[in-house]
């Protein structure tokens, strides 16, 4: 017999799992600069929080830092 054991992602691959915790983290990135933007009454529109997200994910992505690891 052969007894095998690793880590097997809940997303069903490495890569799903990695565009998960990227967009969470770019989400949640973008998110607190866009409310500190607010309070200073500099809102940006939906529609430009999302094209910030979308960039950040992609750059989290080319990065790979160790925060992308961290639990959120």
């Amino acid at each position: 017999m052969e007894l095998v054991y690793g880590f097997v992602p809940k997303d069903g691959s490495l890569n799903l799992l990695i565009d998960r915790k990227a967009k969470d983290l770019a989400t949640k990135i973008v998110l607190r600069t866009s409310n500190s933007m607010k309070l200073e009454d500099q809102e940006n529109s939906r529609k430009r929080i999302d094209k910030a997200i979308k960039e950040k994910v992609k750059s989290l992505k080319m990065e790979m830092p160790k925060i992308l690891w961290d639990i959120i």
